[in-house]
């Protein structure tokens, strides 16, 4: 009974700060898109990016940004909180939606995208850390 306590004890133990990622930073990535009325599109990279700017635990916080189609930039503000094991992530994009999602590698994250606004919209997107040369 007493080596099944402290394994109990030992596991519960073994989810530390040290595995939340340090997701600050920019990114972006492709990703797949339906928005009623418009249909599907798919777009390779460098449209939509993430700047995660602060963390605190497991919350961040930040904005997207990305340009409509007549060249016109959007700036959302966005916050978002990491799974007590590190290996998920949900966001809240001001007025906009939420994703849901893998944490894949300290520089690697998928969401998919889910909005009600009129038009409805979806996405897949996969984000990778922008990395300064």
């Amino acid at each position: 009974m007493a080596v099944l306590l402290l394994g109990l004890i030992g596991g519960m133990a073994g989810i530390t700060t040290a595995d939340i990622p340090d997701l600050v930073g920019n990114w972006t990535g492709p990703y797949v898109e339906y928005k009623s009325g418009q249909g599907f599109s798919e777009v390779e990279s460098g449209l939509f990016f993430l700047n995660i700017t602060e963390q605190k635990d497991r919350i961040i916080i930040g904005y997207s940004s990305f340009k409509k189609r007549d060249g016109t930039e959007v700036t959302r503000e966005l916050a978002g909180v990491i799974s007590a094991d590190g290996t998920e992530l949900s966001l809240a994009e001001q007025n906009n939606g939420y994703s849901n999602g893998k944490i894949i590698s300290p520089d690697e994250f998928e969401l998919t995208y889910l909005s009600d606004n009129d038009p409805i919209s979806v996405a897949i997107d996969k984000f990778y850390r922008i990395t300064e040369n």
